[in-house]
């Protein structure tokens, strides 16, 4: 029986924070599953994988989106049929135009819509592959007037599959993709009112950071990263360094917190490695102590048996846990080996990349699951 305490705190937004502890599972739930691997056939085409398929995404008829850098054009996966099916020229300037940083995140709505974030900001297009306009908060004076002093928004967020909202995330400390963040900052994409929501556990983000000053070298630093996922009208967000995860109601304005520990896996990194260091070898002594401790993957929605999937490491080797819609932890399990790459759920599947010889292939890890 998982022990469950909750803490209500109000918030200044008038929001609800709750706190619950899980290190049991539920002795009920049987699970295996089986691994196979598939194949891309990309009909004689270049598929850009160097970069792990990160920023892709999955619509909502099983078409992946990727960014062909080198091409500068959109490669479109048909996950049914497994073959590149289309692709979506762009430029560096004019009416396709996209800058010339490319695509770090690409985000699609209902109606066909794309919105691409890079490091300049976020351009939307329209389904015919016409630049629609082009958004940079640092430079709109809407947005600008309701942030505080010193507080940036990021590019990188999730657009709804409307479009009508961007929700992303905001720093006083800087504008770091993944790595910097105090809370979320949600934008009216037609009116652009801001709301900002902090949300606490962020702040762990710095406490297991590595920082680098060496003599006549710029700063280095390995932290953590965080990641959202929209699921209906709750924000999740979880992060590397905590084995746990905040939960933002959009509709009910009210954000829960939710901490777990297990036998597998403990509640955060023990955090035993140098965090400032002064020389090359410090630095990569410290990384490689760290590289063996718990690092709590990003969640994952199974519209199909309405459960959360997250993959954490431990010594670089795969935990796959499993919760229900309201965060319980109902099952862990060990034993995936090195399953790091791009992941995505599909037909209640986990899809993983893979780069098989240069060529783009998934292993497919099928859960079964029965309830006694």
């Amino acid at each position: 029986m998982n022990r469950v305490i909750l803490l209500l705190i109000l918030l200044a937004s008038a929001s609800c924070s709750s706190e619950k502890k899980a290190d049991g599972e539920n002795k009920n739930f049987q699970f295996s599953y089986e691994l196979d691997t598939v194949y891309i056939d990309s009909k004689g085409e270049f598929l850009f994988l160097n970069r792990g398929l990160a920023g892709s995404t999955l619509t909502n008829e099983d078409k992946l989106y990727t960014f062909n850098h080198p091409k500068y054009r959109i490669d479109i996966i048909d996950l049914d049929t497994r073959e590149l099916i289309d692709t979506i020229k762009f430029e560096k300037e004019g009416p396709t135009g996209i800058g010339t940083f490319g695509v770090d995140m690409i985000n699609i709505t209902d109606s066909g819509e794309l919105f691409f974030s890079s490091f300049t900001g976020l351009r939307h297009i329209d389904a015919n592959g016409i630049l629609k306009r082009s958004l940079n908060w640092d430079g709109d004076e809407r947005i600008q007037e309701q942030l505080g002093t010193g507080e940036l928004i990021s590019f990188d967020g999730i657009i709804s599959s409307d479009g009508s909202k961007f929700y992303g995330t905001y720093s006083g400390k800087g504008r770091g993709g993944s790595s910097m963040a105090d809370g979320l900052a949600i934008i009216d994409l037609n009116t652009f009112e801001l709301k900002l929501i902090e949300v606490p556990k962020l702040a762990a983000l710095e406490e297991f950071t590595i920082t680098a000053e060496i003599a006549d070298m710029m700063p280095m630093t390995k932290g953590d990263n965080f990641s959202l996922l929209l699921n209906d009208s709750k924000i999740v967000i979880s992060q590397n360094s905590i084995n746990g995860v905040s939960v933002y109601d959009v509709e009910k304005d009210s954000l829960l917190t939710y901490d777990f520990q297990t036998d597998l896996l403990p509640d955060q990194k023990p955090g035993k490695f140098e965090r400032k260091v002064a020389t090359m070898e410090g630095y990569e002594e410290s990384a490689r102590a760290r590289a063996k401790e718990p690092d709590f993957g990003k969640f994952m929605y199974d519209f199909e048996r309405q459960l959360y999937y997250r993959i954490s490491f431990l010594d670089q080797k795969g935990i796959l846990s499993i919760f229900d819609t309201d965060f319980n932890l109902i099952h862990e399990e060990a034993g995936l080996g090195d399953y790091h790459g791009f992941k995505f759920i599909r037909d209640g599947k986990i899809y993983r990349f893979i780069n098989s010889n240069d060529e783009m292939a998934f292993e497919v890890l099928t859960p079964k699951i029965n309830y006694e």
